[in-house]
């Protein structure tokens, strides 16, 4: 192993050890990412991977680190994003908070993409989302706010999910008519797909905030 300097060239991300636990006769050390984020690393891979500790912090190949995060938080993201939706209509009324709150305005749940066949898929954050709605009405169809779209190219068939303002609730359908087409929606996407998201670590974490100022419990 060489010096910090020669690691981060060797695309290393340093964590700092912030404490050890043991979990079913496993030892893991508690790793802190500059998000917050801390997550269990097994020690046995400290030397299984030849990885140095200096300073109390540790270096990871981005590629482990990256391994390993999904690894710890992949089932709760799973869980956290399926709440979200859930409680979509508690997020629709918070919505001014999420469209002004750097915390909250770069989440983007696994639900939201849209795209199509040979199109591609776009993802895009719930700020930016929010804020379409507001400013304009290019995600509406028949009093609905699109929430995402997709379709086939092939056959024009299409489904939408959107948001029901009137009956508060989650409803789906399809786009049809002569002169709206549901990729003009998609093209929307595709522009909000271009603005900044947050990095995984972030998103978790403030997946879990933003559930937390809705009142549920994790």
């Amino acid at each position: 192993m060489g010096t910090k300097s020669e690691l981060k060239q060797m695309q290393y991300k340093f964590l700092d050890i912030v404490g050890e636990i043991e979990v079913n006769a496993v030892d893991y050390y508690l790793l802190k990412d500059t998000s917050g984020l801390v997550i269990k690393f097994p020690k046995n891979l400290v030397f299984a991977n030849g990885l140095k500790i200096e300073d109390n912090k540790i270096g990871l190949t981005v590629s482990l680190y990256g391994a390993w995060v999904h690894e710890e938080t992949e089932e709760n993201m799973k869980k956290y994003s399926a709440l979200m939706f859930n409680h979509f209509d508690q997020l629709f009324d918070i919505r001014e908070k999420i469209t002004t709150s750097e915390r909250f305005y770069y989440l983007k749940p696994n639900w939201l993409y849209s795209g199509g066949l040979y199109i591609g898929t776009f993802r895009y954050s719930l700020g930016a989302l929010f804020k379409t709605w507001e400013n304009s009405d290019d995600l509406i169809y028949n009093g609905n706010k699109i929430i995402k779209i997709g379709g086939s190219a092939l056959s024009g068939s299409n489904v939408y999910s959107a948001w029901d303002p009137i009956n508060k609730k989650i409803v789906t359908g399809s786009v049809y008519g002569p002169n709206i087409h549901w990729k003009n929606y998609v093209k929307v996407f595709q522009e909000l797909s271009s603005q900044r998201k947050f990095s995984y670590e972030l998103n978790y974490l403030q997946t879990i905030e933003l559930l937390e100022t809705i009142g549920i419990k994790l």
